[in-house]
């Protein structure tokens, strides 16, 4: 019997691979073996809610027989006797795996913003720099054996299945969080990458179901280079001391080719909405190629981010100056251990809410851009939803987010951890900064301001 240590809630008769799972159904019956274990759970279980699940993992030969059911810690020794059943059961069965899991295992809650920050994570991360770790975030997140959300230190890894990561190196961060008087919980998921490109569909807000399609460059809109695939989101308008205006957005998803520069982006034409967009907006709309809507020439890209492409931004002129922008007009540094109620508004996802974290998070650009630079990249920010849906998706990058109530831009959306089920973005400091390093004239608007 495999009892895994890493998760007291989840137990099987195998060695469990990494959290989260990635499985497909199996079609059909459940075969009597299945049916015997759900049996089984149910004499153990009996008042509890019980739900089986016949499934397939990712890279895995046998089928498992998934039982979920609701963990609390005066039920252990049930679920103890109930696997030690199961064993028995499926000990000699070579085609089947049996595992009794907590349902928030599976479908797991998503995490709440944390609101003070008393871990330092570059500590944190030096622990375990010999792994190939992708992020660290601080949040709070559902704990079933304290019955509530809990201040946990999340760590995504592509490597998480290695046994080091369970006999040392979780166990150092927690003697580390111990020696340092922090009660704070530690839990480690498999995650392979983190920027994924967005798909060109009708029913996406920006590529029509919002209405905004052709309606010229508004914030939040699809936008890319003429006749090249890949979308972002106009996240906002600045406007130089010599008088010129800028759009900005990401520029990640315009890069096509293998070891393509983001420098060779530069005087290439950006419209409203993205080539992609307009194609499959007309192929399920016709009528729109027939009432002559096409994609408008907002202008040039003049300048993209240089340095690491975990901080994504590309500055492009505006030559249509009657257009008349909804956006915000002052920009504002985010200060740690304060939490951010804040508004984003997308190409993918439209308008949705979410809270900035208190805690700074941590991207390991080494493996996430496959290079041997081990930067750690501790500028960002993470952000929790507000609702059941992710605040970010593929094609929101380069959306400006925004704090609820006055609008004023914190920061730029830059990715979305499948994960953790968190979202990143970058302050708008270093966005700021950057620019005025990058142009001959400096930003006149948006001007800083100061949150209560």
């Amino acid at each position: 019997m495999f009892i895994d240590k890493r998760v007291p809630y989840r137990l099987g008769t195998s060695k469990l691979p990494p959290l989260p799972i990635e499985s497909d159904l199996v079609d059909g019956r459940f075969p009597p073996k299945v049916q015997e274990a759900c049996d089984i759970a149910v004499e153990y279980l009996k008042d509890e809610p019980i739900a089986m699940l016949y499934i397939r993992r990712r890279g895995e030969e046998r089928n498992t027989a998934l039982i979920l059911s609701s963990y609390a810690p005066a039920l252990e020794n049930k679920w103890r006797k109930a696997i030690e059943k199961l064993y028995e059961c499926f000990e000699h069965e070579e085609g089947l795996i049996a595992e009794l899991a907590d349902y928030r295992v599976h479908n797991p809650l998503l995490p709440k913003s944390i609101t003070t920050a008393e871990v330092d994570l570059h500590q944190v991360t030096a622990l375990f720099d010999d792994h190939e770790w992708m992020t660290v975030d601080v949040l709070r997140w559902y704990s079933p054996v304290r019955q509530e959300d809990w201040p946990t230190i999340v760590v995504t890894a592509r490597d998480a299945s290695k046994d080091s990561w369970w006999l040392k190196k979780i166990p150092a961060v927690e003697q580390f969080l111990k020696d340092q008087g922090l009660d704070l919980e530690v839990v480690l998921l498999f995650l392979d990458q983190m920027f994924t490109h967005e798909k060109a569909d009708y029913d996406l807000y920006g590529g029509g179901g919002g209405g905004r399609l052709y309606s010229g460059p508004n914030i939040g809109n699809s936008l890319g280079i003429q006749n090249v695939e890949g979308s972002a989101s106009l996240g906002c308008r600045v406007l130089m001391e010599d008088g010129r205006q800028f759009g900005v957005t990401a520029c990640r998803n315009f890069q096509q080719e293998p070891g393509s520069t983001r420098t060779e982006l530069v005087g290439l034409n950006i419209q409203d909405p993205s080539h992609d967009d307009d194609r499959v907006a007309k192929q399920f709309k016709p009528d729109l190629a027939n009432f002559g809507l096409e994609p408008l020439d907002l202008g040039k890209i003049s300048a993209v981010s240089l340095g690491s492409s975990l901080i994504d931004w590309c500055l492009f002129e505006l030559h249509r100056l009657e257009i008349v922008f909804d956006d915000p007009k002052v920009w504002a540094q985010i200060i740690d251990g304060k939490t951010y109620q804040v508004k984003k508004q997308g190409r993918s996802t439209g308008l949705t809410k979410g809270t900035i974290s208190a805690s700074p998070s941590i991207i390991n650009s080494k493996y996430i851009e496959h290079t041997q630079d081990a930067t750690k990249i501790s500028s960002v920010r993470c952000i929790t939803s507000k609702e059941d849906t992710p605040f970010y998706l593929a094609g929101d990058c380069g959306a400006s987010v925004q704090e609820n109530d006055s609008g004023t831009i914190l920061g730029l959306c830059l990715a979305y951890n499948e994960a953790s089920k968190v979202s990143y973005m970058i302050p708008m400091e270093t966005i700021i900064g950057e620019i005025n390093d990058a142009v001959t004239s400096k930003i006149k608007e948006p001007k800083e301001t100061q949150l209560e």
